[in-house]
């Protein structure tokens, strides 16, 4: 199995708005140049359903496809999956995670040091960015496959270590106040209107915005 670095963003969901979440979803893929008929057809049928001991659950997007992004073919997985107080105790409703995922080999320049391929950078900072115009999302997260999920879990939690368990992230108002505090040594950020960009300098190098 491929090693997967995911962008990634959580948004409120049930019944009743996944629908709308989904054709929101399909656009942030337009937008990035992901227009594949089988991906657009799968997620606009997606639906939360019971399961067998009486939860809602929602989870696709297991096929990974070898795509064209900004002149480089990549395999890319765009991936759902819906959390609820079984997965997490603390969470009060559920919750819809909305993910992109990369093979991380085809991204990095090394397995030892994680430092984007520069070719890759402007790309994966537009997804962030596109991802971020999702309403109502928790913030936006990149993360590689060890740190898959922990911010939002973190924050979820009042956990305030795992919070920083990320390569890069567009984070919204209502969530800043975690983040006020950021170790430049580690991190660039750059506070614009109502969002704040953080990026992991080792991973990035220079300011990716």
């Amino acid at each position: 199995m491929p090693e997967y670095s995911q962008i990634q963003t959580y948004i409120k969901c049930d019944q009743t708005n996944i629908k709308e979440i989904m054709h929101d979803f399909i656009n942030v893929l337009h937008d990035c140049g992901i227009k594949d008929a089988g991906i657009v057809s799968t997620f606009l049928r997606l639906e939360w359903e019971m399961d067998e001991e009486g939860s809602m659950y929602v989870s696709e997007g297991e096929d990974t496809k070898e795509l064209m992004m900004d002149g480089h073919l990549l395999h890319i997985r765009p991936f759902v999956m819906g959390w609820t107080s079984k997965s997490i105790k603390e969470l009060q409703q559920s919750w819809l995670e909305v993910s992109l995922l990369f093979w991380t080999e085809e991204i990095v320049q090394s397995s030892y040091d994680y430092v984007l391929r520069e070719e890759h950078r402007s790309m994966i900072w537009k997804v962030i960015s596109a991802f971020s115009h999702l309403p109502n999302h928790s913030g936006v997260y990149f993360t590689n496959e060890a740190a898959d999920g922990r911010p939002w879990e973190a924050l979820m939690q009042n956990d305030l270590d795992d919070i920083w368990m990320f390569d890069a992230a567009i984070i919204n108002k209502g969530n800043m106040n975690y983040d006020q505090v950021i170790d430049k040594a580690i991190f660039f950020s750059k506070l614009q209107e109502n969002e704040l960009f953080i990026a992991r300098r080792e991973t990035w190098i220079k300011e990716p915005w």
